[in-house]
């Protein structure tokens, strides 16, 4: 059927009214549009900002996830701002406060070394200065070590893959001439005078806690003597768990590890064990249970710990836990403490 002239005018015309309809109505609700029309927390205060800095996506982003303003308001207007690190900047803001620039870069510098669940704990137990060093120094070196996010837990256990490094325990007593943590004091106290009841000479120790740096020390000094076999006997600084302030080491260990080297070395006058040192290795196997220690690296145990039986090296563990290990003939790596 054929329109004549008029009808199809008439046509044309309806649909140009519509189209100028639609896009009138199209351009006041663009412009009347809210992008914060779904977000709770926007304010007379901070609308403005938020539409300043943040892009579309960046708003559906923390609308879908109900981020607070005050979890990112302080941040906005860094350059380096990513929204998706809105949360780890808040847990740094909140755990160990710093200027908002610097947990802006410190955050997305170092992101992929953390979760939001060990950050955290890494800032109570880690200020910036010695994360930034460890990230840029350790883990560089050496990129299967891991940092133990909380290290105060009683159970760590260190390894050549594992570092709480440069770490400090909050709660270290003096027992004799070492340092250990107090919750170990007593049962401390009470093994030496148990020890010294019965034996000729007293219990005496090469050291407890140590610091980072006293650790550092002593494994070059073994370096030097063990050289490729230094980390069956001494980890280096960060992984050593004597900075734990857990583990003791008796007198007599330094020559022990001697007598191994020589028995290794096949040298014509070996370094041995007298009575007096087989006896204190006897009743510390037999006896240190009693009072919640182990032997940290026990025989049998070599391809368990990677380390050479050493009786001189206990590890406090608690009554308990020190019963149960000695019952199954296990070591610490074997336990689920």
């Amino acid at each position: 059927m054929k329109l004549d002239r008029k009808t199809l005018l008439s046509r044309i015309l309806l649909i140009v009214i519509c189209f100028t309809v639609f896009v009138f109505c199209y351009i006041r609700f663009n412009n009347s549009y809210d992008p914060l029309a779904r977000y709770p927390y926007a304010t007379d205060e901070n609308r403005d900002i938020i539409l300043k800095y943040m892009s579309e996506e960046d708003i559906n982003y923390i609308i879908d996830r109900q981020i607070k303003p005050d979890q990112f308001m302080s941040f906005i207007e860094n350059p380096e701002f990513n929204v998706k690190n809105t949360v780890f900047y808040s847990i740094c803001k909140t755990t160990q406060n710093a200027e908002d620039d610097f947990i802006v870069n410190f955050v997305n510098r170092y992101r992929s070394n953390f979760t939001r669940d060990t950050l955290k704990d890494l800032l109570k137990h880690y200020s910036y200065d010695d994360l930034i060093s460890f990230y840029e120094t350790e883990s560089i070196v050496n990129d299967k070590l891991t940092l133990v996010p909380n290290p105060e837990k009683q159970y760590v256990i260190l390894n050549e893959k594992t570092s709480v490094y440069k770490y400090v325990p909050a709660d270290l007593v003096s027992v004799e001439t070492i340092y250990v943590q107090s919750t170990m004091v007593e049962d401390l106290n009470d093994m030496i005078s148990a020890y010294n009841k019965v034996m000729e000479t007293p219990l005496s120790f090469e050291s407890g806690y140590l610091s980072y740096e006293d650790s550092m020390n002593l494994y070059l000094s073994y370096v030097e003597s063990l050289q490729e076999n230094v980390n069956k006997f001494y980890l280096n600084a960060g992984m050593n768990e004597q900075q734990l302030g857990y583990t003791i080491t008796i007198s007599g260990c330094s020559h022990y590890i001697q007598v191994w080297k020589d028995k290794q070395s096949e040298v014509e006058e070996p370094a041995t064990l007298d009575d007096l040192e087989l006896e204190k290795i006897s009743w510390l196997e037999e006896n240190a249970y009693r009072y919640g220690f182990v032997i940290r690296y026990p025989e049998g145990k070599e391809d368990v710990t990677n380390h050479e039986y050493n009786p001189y090296i206990l590890r406090y563990v608690g009554k308990d836990n020190a019963k149960k290990m000695v019952k199954k003939n296990k070591a610490l790596e074997e336990m689920n403490l």
